[in-house]
């Protein structure tokens, strides 16, 4: 659990270069993650290109973290690859990927940030075109890498008065 109270949001990183090695760690952690009727249509490109992430800033103006990030991956999904089509499980499968590659940087010490990309429609052609994604190549989102600039704390964000038993607001006693 340790991990999971330890990954927090970085936007600003040092100089140190992130390793293949350690990319590859995050994306066997993304690899790794549950995926509807075990589709696993994801699609991973490792970026490194300063221009890639200078265009990507101007159109998400809180994509700032690019500027001083080592790496960044972005999380697509082969559209080809769902098992039941036009449900959207990728969207699913492709955040669960995330989420695990954003735990296993932190248990590397890396400092990372989510950025969304899908639903936004100038986000994906931005991207699509940037990455030369073909058709049927669908991002979801955009995590920065890098060694963080400074500490932050662990956070605890539990709010008991979000749990319910049962039924919706009836408190669940914790």
């Amino acid at each position: 659990m340790d991990t999971i109270f330890k990954r927090r949001s970085v936007r600003k990183y040092t100089d140190r270069p992130v390793t293949d090695e350690e990319i590859k760690q995050i994306l066997k952690a993304g690899m790794a993650a549950p995926s509807a009727k075990n589709s696993m249509e994801w699609v991973f490109i490792v970026i490194r290109d300063k221009n890639i992430f200078e265009e990507f800033c101007k159109v998400h103006v809180n994509a700032f973290a690019l500027k001083t990030a080592q790496a960044a991956v972005l999380v697509c999904a082969d559209l080809s690859e769902e098992k039941d089509p036009g449900q959207g499980w990728w969207i699913q499968d492709c955040a669960a990927a995330m989420e695990n590659m954003l735990l296993e940087a932190t248990d590397l010490g890396l400092g990372t940030l989510w950025m969304g990309v899908y639903p936004k429609e100038d986000r994906i052609k931005c991207m699509k075109e940037l990455c030369k994604l073909p058709e049927g190549i669908e991002p979801l989102g955009l995590m920065s890498i890098g060694e963080a600039g400074k500490a932050k704390e662990p956070i605890d964000r539990y709010m008991g008065d979000r749990v319910f038993a049962d039924v919706y607001g009836k408190l669940w006693k914790d």
